[in-house]
């Protein structure tokens, strides 16, 4: 024991903490899709514990370089994130479905430890390229396999088309992680092809495999983001190469023409927006949507979720509570009893879109809050997309604004930042990109 303590006392564990960083958040952030419980979860649960454990180190110091501004109103924001969250849940009293719903905040609270804590590790901004098109190409391979293997039994018994959902099993945020990995891949891709060429190729080859698990998910709203996203790396491009915008503008349109028609078709695409534009058109308020409607659905719960806010403006009904509001809505006849009925009889617990939800849960405070989470790294983002000179670096900035527009769309579509898998892994990608944007300077940027 007393080897052991002495060993313990030379060993900087301040230091340690910082050496360790690169490592898990490479691993948490490669291994979402694939290996959800096995790896990213515990890898991204250690790195938020070293962070704590490195900010407690850093207090004990007696001369210890103080926090500058930016990093400060980061923080700040993430913070202010889960602090309104918690005054809306204590609005409801602090139940059992406001605790279990602030478990989801839990990480946001995280978010305001990594960014500093990130800030001091360093990372080189190698590791995140690596890690997201580690993402995207295990996501691929991860969908190839539950298609060729669970595809087949799943058809002949429900009657229906086969959705990819990752080792979590969930459609939805597997295809929109797939999705944004497949085109940061394509950036990577990008910021490499001049200095690394085989490197690149391997960029693109793992944004074809993640671009395949976004369509084996048959994730209707993760697609929207990809035409926008193409649009910001067109931006990278144009800006990295300004002699041939011509050359890149006449490409860009041929590749999203080309891409577009290729996609359609696709069968399953063909009738994944058939159904929307016919759950859309024959859309009508109240008992008129059947369960299964899934665009109709959505509709009435954001007619409920509008209702909610509008009897508590400020903080909302609370966190949690909307499930109970919904139940109350439909027994009254506002809304469509489908909505009840969903998860056997359970009925939905969240309204489908964070904008909404956040009014009628947390309030005009808590859609402040919300917007303020996007909004602020949003600006970091694209400062280092605009001042940046290195290739590397202001890919970066646009690898973050990528990251931003992607959740800011998923959100219209999607609670996505009330699921646990959604919401680490925006708190792990954007305290990396916002950590990785905040130490340019340090590496040479001017």
């Amino acid at each position: 024991m007393a080897a052991l303590s002495t060993l313990l006392a030379r060993v900087d564990l301040r230091r340690l903490t910082l050496i360790l960083a690169p490592a898990l958040a490479a691993a948490s952030t490669a291994t979402i899709t694939a290996a959800y419980y096995q790896v990213h979860g515990p890898t991204l649960h250690a790195l938020i514990l070293l962070s704590l454990l490195w900010l407690y180190l850093r207090f004990r110091q007696e001369r210890r370089e103080p926090i500058d501004r930016t990093t400060a109103l980061l923080s700040g924001v993430f913070l202010l994130y889960a602090v309104i969250a918690v005054l809306a849940a204590a609005r409801a009293g602090f139940d059992t479905n406001a605790l279990d719903r602030l478990d989801h905040f839990s990480y946001f609270l995280a978010g305001a430890l990594l960014i500093p804590f990130l800030i001091a590790a360093r990372t080189r901004p190698l590791w995140f390229w690596v890690a997201i098109a580690t993402a995207s190409l295990l996501s691929g391979l991860y969908a190839l396999w539950e298609v060729q293997t669970l595809s087949a039994a799943w058809e002949q018994i429900n009657g229906m088309d086969y959705r990819a959902g990752g080792s979590k099993g969930k459609q939805i945020p597997f295809g929109d992680i797939a999705t944004l990995a497949a085109v940061t891949s394509a950036l990577a891709a990008g910021v490499y092809y001049r200095s690394r060429r085989l490197l690149a190729l391997l960029f693109l080859v793992a944004a074809g495999f993640g671009g395949y698990a976004s369509l084996a998910s048959g994730t209707r709203g993760a697609w929207i983001f990809v035409p926008s996203g193409f649009l910001v790396i067109g931006l990278y491009l144009l800006q990295q190469h300004p002699a041939h915008r011509r050359a890149l503008l006449i490409g860009f349109t041929a590749l999203l023409m080309l891409g577009g028609a290729a996609l359609l078709q696709s069968e399953q695409i063909r009738e994944r927006l058939a159904v929307a534009v016919a759950e859309v058109t024959g859309y009508e308020a109240g008992e008129a949507v059947q369960s299964g409607n899934s665009l109709g659905e959505r509709f009435e719960m954001w007619r409920a979720a509008w209702m909610a806010y509008r009897e508590h403006p400020w903080l909302g009904i609370g966190v949690g509570q909307l499930n109970a509001y919904f139940k109350s809505a439909a027994e009254r006849g506002l809304i469509s009893p489908a909505i009840m009925a969903f998860d056997r009889g359970e009925g939905h617990t969240h309204a489908h879109n964070d904008y909404i939800h956040a009014l009628a849960t947390r309030g005009l405070l808590g859609l402040f809050s919300l917007l303020l989470l996007y909004l602020v790294p949003l600006g970091v983002f694209i400062r280092t997309a605009v001042v940046a000179t290195d290739p590397e670096t202001r890919g970066i900035g646009y690898a973050g604004i990528l990251c931003i527009l992607a959740y800011a769309q998923f959100s219209l579509t999607d609670s996505i930042l009330l699921m646990r898998i959604t919401a680490g892994y925006f708190v792990l990608l954007s305290g990396w990109l916002l950590a990785l944007s905040l130490t340019h300077a340090e590496r040479g940027e001017s």
